[in-house]
């Protein structure tokens, strides 16, 4: 309905509304404000179309006023309402504007078919929050059972970016929410947050990564940890933490070389043995340029053929990996002649 269509009292009351705030009145302006409201504070119609008309003058205190008296009359539309208010509020710089997102959220969780309005109050919920120092503090102000999926719209606001705020964001929402599931989303977040921490804590960096692992159910956090683990000169855990990624990802190159180098160290040739087939597998799949850089791996695996005595398995081992012709010959005349080390 067009403004010339509205009912005159209606339309007169726009018109000093205007008059009031062209003046620069504006306690005269809030005090009609509140006599408007008086008068048509049962008119559902009157208010929406008074709340719309504040809100496109930017009279925000208006707009507020006459919104909040929406959400109550109309309880089934009270979640969309508030966060219609609170938005509008946090775009034109108005901080209270969080308080009626935060009701909107409390409203939400209490109506039926309401998904859509709680998703979009949490996500402007989490903007407004992220460049905040106590974005913590402030979450635990939310509905309880609405800060879990709060942490994880701002993990997923700082993701990669700032991997320390995102990791904690995690940490609370799954503590909230066990059966939440980040996904690739917390892997990212894992190895970025053990990448900054992991030169100065080392231990810190591993806890984390095998948190997310168990969290998401990845090996590959898995594998990173035992690799930092090695780096930090743990090997016992880097031993550990390895054979569990070989049970996982048997044909995880990099694993398989620490897996067989650290077992080669405690004399395990049998173990080591047995790892030979998928290492030579493995190297075998790479391009001819790149297999070069896995000598070590290989070489270890028929070591330890040839001291468990099983010289068909280290021939087979030599013709799979698929290493240069010269490097081929010495290791075949070393099996000719049955020489160990």
């Amino acid at each position: 309905m067009t403004q010339k269509a509205m009912p005159e009292p209606l339309q007169a009351v726009m018109l000093r509304l205007k008059q009031l705030a062209a003046a620069g009145q504006k306690e005269e302006f809030a005090g009609y404000c509140r006599e408007v409201l008086r008068r048509y504070g049962k008119d559902d119609e009157a208010l929406m179309r008074l709340a719309r008309f504040c809100q496109k003058q930017g009279w925000h205190g208006g707009f507020e006023l006459f919104m909040i008296r929406l959400s109550e009359r109309l309880p089934e539309s009270r979640a969309g309402i508030l966060l219609t208010l609170g938005e509008h509020l946090l775009r034109s710089g108005r901080q209270r504007g969080l308080d009626y997102v935060r009701q909107a959220v409390a409203a939400a969780r209490g109506q039926p078919d309401a998904d859509a309005v709680l998703q979009r109050a949490l996500r402007a919920a989490a903007r407004q929050l992220k460049d905040r120092d106590d974005w913590e503090a402030a979450v635990e102000e939310f509905p309880p059972e609405a800060r879990g999926d709060l942490y994880l719209d701002l993990a997923a606001l700082w993701g990669t970016e700032e991997p320390e705020k995102a990791w904690r964001a995690y940490r609370r929402a799954l503590r909230q929410n066990p059966d939440a599931w980040p996904g690739e989303a917390l892997v990212q977040v894992a190895v970025a947050y053990a990448r900054r921490v992991g030169a100065a804590e080392p231990a810190r960096a591993i806890d984390a990564l095998l948190w997310a692992a168990e969290r998401v159910d990845e090996p590959r956090l898995v594998a990173q940890a035992a690799a930092l683990a090695l780096r930090a000169g743990d090997k016992d855990q880097a031993l550990r933490l390895s054979r569990q990624v070989a049970r996982r990802l048997p044909d995880d190159l990099d694993n398989l070389t620490r897996l067989a180098t650290l077992q080669a160290e405690t004399g395990e040739w049998g173990a080591v043995a047995a790892l030979a087939p998928a290492i030579a597998v493995a190297v075998g799949r790479l391009n001819p340029w790149q297999r070069e850089d896995h000598l070590g791996a290989v070489e270890v695996a028929l070591e330890a053929c040839l001291r468990t005595g099983q010289e068909a398995q280290a021939r087979a081992v030599i013709s799979q990996a698929g290493l240069p012709e010269g490097w081929r010959s010495r290791w075949e005349a070393r099996l000719a002649g049955g020489s160990r080390r």
